[in-house]
């Protein structure tokens, strides 16, 4: 079993550190090399502070359109004091107009209000103009319905999957199919596997996860079917002439990707394609075999605290989220309801 060693700042740290940084402007490291420091940029420092690619990434985004709603293309220190939570309501207000998906408005918001977070633990701002008492998200449902992929669909995916003509696309997409159906994994963990990261573990498999949502490295266990499938893989890319070292999942696209790592586009991509071949109307993502892994898991007998462990969720009333009883209507309460 490796072991890992937790390495983090605090917030208020982490700004001190950034402030150091630019007081001296050069950070001298091992060997008389330099690094330029970050510039007095908000954005940049609560970035780098993420320790996912991936949420860095969505965090951007999100955080980068909110500033330039409200007029900030360039942000500075003294720019946060004047940011009210009026600007986020009318951003908020704005995103609803312009016909973004509830779920969508939320995770801007609580982008927008974890960015604040930092500054307010740090001292640079006495209040968060994003709090959730000043500036309200959407309501959701609590249950997702229609994120599970049925059993018939899922067969009809995997038998479009078996039909592909190109012997090494069809080893590779069918060891994709099966870790996302049973590994529930999210796209970026896909796309970051390497082969290194799997291991033995007595009679177990494991794959070791070092870059997930939370920051942390993670295992899951592999079930002997998706070992098969990805051994049947590795077997065929060296039959290929392909080297089975790095990164697992590479494209086999015949352009300027060729052999690279996979994107996480392409994860959406290949799933799509065939469940367009396979005849399938709804509209398949490949986040939704994170939703079918969670249901199928609990349809066969797992307790919803297991696959919360398996999926890696923080709050057990995510996963149940997740979980879809397919079985509500066909053994319903209301059935046991005798009046005479």
């Amino acid at each position: 079993m490796r072991g890992y060693i937790k390495n983090y700042l605090t917030p208020l740290r982490f700004l001190n550190y950034i402030d150091n940084m630019n007081k001296t402007n050069e950070l001298s490291i091992v060997g008389s090399k330099k690094i330029t420091a970050l510039r007095e940029d908000p954005l940049e420092q609560f970035l780098a502070g993420q320790l996912s690619e991936s949420t860095r990434r969505a965090y951007q985004a999100d955080l980068r359109l909110f500033f330039h709603f409200i007029g900030f293309d360039e942000l500075t220190h003294n720019d946060l004091t004047g940011i009210t939570f009026e600007h986020i309501i009318a951003f908020r207000n704005q995103l609803a107009t312009d016909g973004y998906k509830r779920t969508s408005i939320n995770r801007k918001l609580s982008s927008i209000k974890a960015f604040f977070k930092l500054f307010v633990a740090a001292g640079h701002l006495g209040h968060n103009p994003a709090d959730s008492s000043l500036v309200r998200g959407y309501r959701i449902d609590q249950v997702l319905n229609g994120k599970a992929i049925a059993s018939d669909p899922l067969k009809q995916i995997l038998n479009s999957i078996q039909d592909e003509e190109d012997d090494l696309v069809k080893a590779r997409d069918i060891a994709l199919f099966h870790i996302l159906a049973y590994g529930g994994l999210r796209r970026s963990e896909v796309t970051n596997m390497s082969w290194d990261d799997i291991r033995q573990d007595g009679v177990f498999y494991v794959l070791s996860l070092p870059e997930t949502k939370s920051g942390v490295p993670q295992d899951i266990k592999l079930q002997s079917v998706v070992v098969h499938h990805l051994n049947l893989y590795q077997d065929s890319l060296i039959e290929n002439g392909y080297p089975a070292a790095g990164k697992i999942f590479i494209s086999l696209s015949r352009n300027a990707s060729h052999g690279k790592p996979m994107t996480s586009q392409s994860v959406n991509l290949i799933v799509k394609k065939y469940a367009r071949k396979a005849g399938v109307p709804q509209n398949i993502t490949a986040h939704m075999f994170r939703h079918t892994c969670c249901t199928l898991a609990i349809e066969g007998g797992a307790k919803p605290q297991q696959v919360q462990a398996h999926l890696r969720h923080k709050d057990l009333k995510t996963t149940m989220r997740y979980y879809e009883n397919r079985e509500k209507m066909t053994d319903n309460a209301s059935d046991y309801i005798n009046l005479g």
